[in-house]
């Protein structure tokens, strides 16, 4: 049965982390490139929150992370299009159905120490990552693996405890030296493999970094970069608007806060950030499907993401990323602004529009958010309904989601690289609010976590995306985009990618100021 809808718009709640996408530029396409030749030297300024530690596989925090990412390389990239690129390594095998992942790496790499980067390596990185905290940023890479071994010098096997069809996305962890980090408290010193080597580092005040010799991948034009330690997102805000320092990560919303000036130089990238409306299936009307379809057709999505989200935002009705590489729409339920669809629905369900009164939950803190529910609210009365925005602390916010005490909420959460949403609708998922429960979409998302090879993944996850349309388990807004924001004195091509906005530093220069 096919439904039309309209797309929608919501300011949403980062609920968990593991990740808001869309106006990428294509790879043809000239993004921030400064005319003349590129010049060598000059100070790149950064910032971080204060690191409980240098190890890249310990570190708990997003910010540190995108910094470390300059000393430190992965196995695998993920390119701008969401594809699996090899890095450190050449490349992966697969066998015993998909549980076993043979990785070759590629010969004559350095540690900056002048140590050869060998499967020893591997297998260290792998074991700390198992033993890493459970918040630890690259912790879910190693929820799978049962051990890893060495082959030879530069080829190392890892044992699944299910079939990884998709395993590239579960190996762009860096990778860090076992010798060095045998040695013990070294954790603060960090040595790695990437662009730039640590130099030093000042408590609450600073890092710095140099051009490394040793990278595989060649030396960057930038010479130095100094991190200034800065307690949260709203100071590095502040201190790029005031020229402190060159770059900084930014939703659509803190974009929004920066000076037009500020915000023209700014490169956007993917991610899988996704924003939606969550329903209480276990309340009426919603535990009805054609409830929830009727409220899909209900919703301006595309004013909301004009508007609000000023078309940065990739719209997607369901958890799955209509950019990721191994997406289909085949088959799906697709769903318009109609009010004679929703009359439709709601008497298909055996329902009337008496039965939708409900409260759409946000938290205060967010005025974009609060906004955005009351043009949501004014949409749905105006069909029918009879609704109102209930704007609370973000702490009271998060208890009534856990407690279940909601007939709707905004919500929003970055989804894993392998577009595992089984946390977000499977059955005991931890951050499934809504409390949807149904035995066919456990199985379509296992069926996706167990296919044995790439096209087995590939004709799973179409099957879950037509469901899932069709069920609306949640009901999606869209992908957002990340935008990295530099100065104007920052020349080059300068191309974020998912989870590393710094990914191609070493086509970056500083014009003089």
């Amino acid at each position: 049965m096919k439904y039309k809808f309209f797309s929608i718009i919501l300011i949403i709640v980062l609920l968990c982390g593991c990740g808001g996408a869309v106006s990428t530029v294509s790879d043809n396409e000239s993004s921030t490139e400064g005319a003349g030749i590129p010049i060598t030297g000059g100070t790149l300024r950064l910032a971080m929150k204060k690191p409980e530690t240098l190890n890249p596989l310990l570190n708990r925090d997003d910010s540190v992370d995108k910094v470390l990412r300059l000393i430190f390389e992965p196995l695998f990239t993920i390119d701008r299009e969401m594809n699996i690129s090899p890095n450190m390594a050449e490349g992966y095998t697969l066998s015993n159905g998909g549980k076993t992942v043979t990785i070759k790496l590629k010969n004559n790499m350095l540690w900056q120490d002048g140590a050869p980067i060998t499967a020893d390596d591997v297998v260290y990185s792998i074991n700390v990552l198992k033993n890493a905290a459970g918040d630890a940023v690259y912790k879910g890479c190693a929820d799978n693996i049962i051990s890893c071994t060495k082959a030879d010098e530069l080829t190392a096997v890892i044992s699944y405890g299910k079939p990884m069809g998709i395993a590239g996305y579960s190996l762009c962890f860096p990778i860090i030296p076992a010798q060095y980090y045998k040695k013990g408290n070294v954790d603060m010193y960090p040595v790695g493999s990437g662009f730039y080597k640590f130099k030093d580092y000042t408590m609450v005040k600073e890092m710095n970094l140099t051009a490394s010799d040793s990278c595989f991948k060649g030396k960057p034009y930038i010479t130095n970069v100094n991190v200034k330690i800065m307690p949260d997102k709203a100071t590095q805000l502040q201190a790029v608007s005031a020229g402190v320092i060159d770059c900084v990560a930014a939703d659509i919303n803190e974009l929004g806060s920066l000076d037009s000036s500020i915000s023209a130089n700014a490169e956007s990238c993917a991610t899988n950030h996704i924003e939606y409306i969550g329903v209480n299936t276990k309340k009426a009307p919603f535990s009805s499907v054609s409830a929830r379809q009727a409220i899909a057709c209900a919703v301006p999505f595309d004013d909301i993401i004009d508007h609000i989200y000023i078309n940065k935002l990739t719209k997607s009705i369901t958890p799955i990323n209509p950019l990721y590489p191994y997406y289909s729409d085949v088959g799906m339920a697709v769903y318009e602004n109609d009010g004679n669809m929703v009359n439709a629905l709601i008497s298909a369900g055996g329902l009337t529009k008496n039965d939708f009164a409900f409260t759409i939950l946000v938290n205060s803190e967010n005025s974009p958010r609060v906004e955005t529910a009351r043009a949501l609210s004014a949409a749905f009365n105006e069909t029918g309904f009879n609704t109102r925005v209930e704007a609370v602390d973000f702490q009271q916010y998060k208890d009534r989601l856990s407690k279940g005490s909601f007939d709707m909420f905004i919500g929003g959460v970055r989804l894993r690289e392998n577009m595992d949403i089984s946390q977000l609708v499977g059955t005991d998922g931890a951050v499934n609010y809504g409390r949807y429960s149904d035995s066919n979409t456990d199985r379509l998302i296992a069926a996706c976590n167990n296919a044995p090879d790439e096209e087995g993944y590939r004709a799973a996850l179409s099957e879950l995306n037509k469901a899932l349309s069709a069920e609306l388990p949640i009901i999606g807004i869209g992908f957002e985009s990340e935008a990295l924001v530099t100065s104007s004195h920052i020349k080059g091509l300068i191309r974020p990618s998912l989870n590393n906005l710094y990914g191609n530093v070493d086509q970056w220069y500083i014009q003089m100021r």
